[in-house]
């Protein structure tokens, strides 16, 4: 279906339904229960578009609908530029200009079920990313079956009640490359089947993922000698899906979760392909690659009393066959421990983060690096212990880069993040901050934005997204791409 015939069907169903205004989502059972997102407890990293209409600044009256059928028809208008430094120079750039609209359509039908669907239309300029983009965003469908909550379709997926950075959300694939104030945006949705069952003050969910969708990073800058093939990613069979089971404890004073996951992990590593040899230039072919991990998870979140929330999250992460798979990142356990509090106006949360990566050891490349000049000197058939050499000094470089993508530079790493959001003006007015620091690699970001809200339909929002960091760290790599400050204007419906 075109983009034109999905507006057209949106825009005809709005206009037919009749009769009294449907109760606004929250009320009566539209939606599996609070147990769905039991992390989107906050104004965390990557939470606010999860909440739906409150993003999309939905008007504050559902649509009309007949009796027993609820609709809600929302979305939002926005233009947006960003501006950063051109790579290799001082020099200013347009990093991406863009005008997009969203629309959401939610359906409630009493208490049998919803159904849910958000597309989002873009035109831009500059970036990674097409002129033009049609993006389904979500499109799934609730089931309510007594005790059991099912919800089957396209989704985003979400575990985890850290803020920002959640060692057990191992589900959904992110895309750095999307330019957005909002932070959600840059995760991906996924096809996927998910399952509540209510054994309060138990509940448990299980998640069945059948396709491999990969997390995006910028565009790599490899030499003249490096290209990219075709990745390795899984192919579409049932058996090369990815399961995993959570369990929730929901008590007046706490909620706790356990998690099991096991299948390919959203983060592809770099792995060989191929090389050349008796061309000029000869050529080496890399690929992105999936892998298998075993994560175990555990978190939590409490209150002291009116003092201040307590949160805490942890992850042992097993990759299969690590030590024999270039691609795959050592074992390591992660995790977070933050405060939440309020300062009268000022909402601050502080957490520490951590990692330990069990089996370390420092990946420094080859010791004698691949001579283009002397690929080109050889023909094929190759000597065995010439061909094991070459492709030795190439997977070596290629851990070195993987150690780096998979944050694995130190076998100990000590982090610190800091989010503060400040509502002024009557909250017209709001001014917020998200920073992270990583007190071993000496990599750091900052998210600096405010937002003024204009009237009740109209916002406007100019911030920055900011990386930095050492030439041989992630955030290093990607700081000149990524990194500008931008502008919105955002009108919602």
């Amino acid at each position: 279906m075109s983009a034109r015939g999905f507006i057209l069907i949106c825009l005809s169903l709005c206009l037919a339904v009749e009769g009294k205004a449907a109760p606004p989502l929250g009320e009566g059972r539209d939606q599996p229960s609070p147990k769905v997102e039991p992390g989107a407890d906050g104004p965390g990293l990557f939470e606010q578009s999860l909440q739906g209409a409150s993003v999309a600044g939905a008007a504050p009256d559902s649509i009309s609908a007949p009796r027993g059928l609820g609709v809600s028809f929302t979305g939002y208008a926005r233009s947006d530029l960003y501006v950063g430094k051109a790579v290799g120079s001082d020099a200013a750039e347009v990093k991406a200009a863009y005008g997009e609209l969203m629309l959401r359509l939610e359906v409630n039908k009493d208490e049998y079920g919803n159904a849910v669907a958000e597309v989002r239309l873009r035109s831009q300029a500059g970036g990674e990313a097409p002129n033009a983009l049609v993006d389904l965003r979500e499109a799934y469908v609730n089931a309510y079956l007594g005790p059991i909550d099912l919800r089957v379709g396209h989704q985003i997926v979400v575990w985890g009640r850290a803020d920002a950075f959640n060692p057990t959300n191992n589900l959904t694939p992110f895309d750095l490359r999307t330019r957005s104030p909002i932070e959600d945006d840059r995760r991906l949705a996924n096809v996927a089947a998910r399952l509540w069952v209510d054994l309060a003050p138990l509940s448990v969910e299980m998640v069945w993922l059948p396709l491999y969708v990969p997390a995006e990073l910028p565009a790599l800058e490899p030499s003249e000698l490096v290209s990219f093939s075709e990745p390795a990613f899984p192919a579409p069979n049932l058996s090369n899906g990815l399961g995993a089971l959570r369990v929730n404890l929901e008590l007046p004073a706490m909620e706790a979760a356990a998690s099991y996951l096991h299948g390919y992990a959203p983060l592809p590593g770099l792995a060989l392909s191929d090389f050349s040899v008796g061309e000029e230039p000869p050529g080496i072919r890399i690929a992105r690659a999936a892998y298998v991990q075993h994560v175990v998870g555990l978190d939590f979140s409490t209150a002291l009393g009116d003092l201040m929330a307590i949160r805490g999250e942890a992850a042992y992460r097993l990759p299969l066959d690590h030590r024999q798979t270039v691609h795959a990142p050592r074992p390591d356990l992660q995790y977070v421990l933050g405060v939440d509090r309020g300062f009268g106006p000022i909402h601050l949360i502080a957490q520490y983060l951590g990692r330990y990566v069990f089996d370390w050891q420092a990946e420094r490349g080859p010791e004698d690096p691949v001579d283009p000049g002397a690929l080109a000197g050889f023909t094929r058939p190759l000597p065995l212990l010439l061909d094991q050499m070459i492709t030795g000094s190439i997977e070596a470089e290629l851990r070195a880069r993987n150690q780096v993508i998979f944050s694995q530079r130190a076998r100990v790493q000590h982090l610190a993040s800091v989010r503060a959001e400040w509502p002024m003006l009557h909250d017209t007015l709001s001014a917020s901050a998200l920073g992270l620091f990583n007190f071993t690699t000496r990599e750091w970001l900052l998210y600096p934005k405010l937002v003024y809200r204009i009237s009740d339909w109209m916002s406007t929002s100019v911030g920055a997204e900011i990386y930095a960091g050492p030439e041989d760290s992630l955030f290093g790599l990607i700081d000149e791409t990524l990194s500008a400050g931008y502008a919105e204007l955002r009108l919602s419906f």
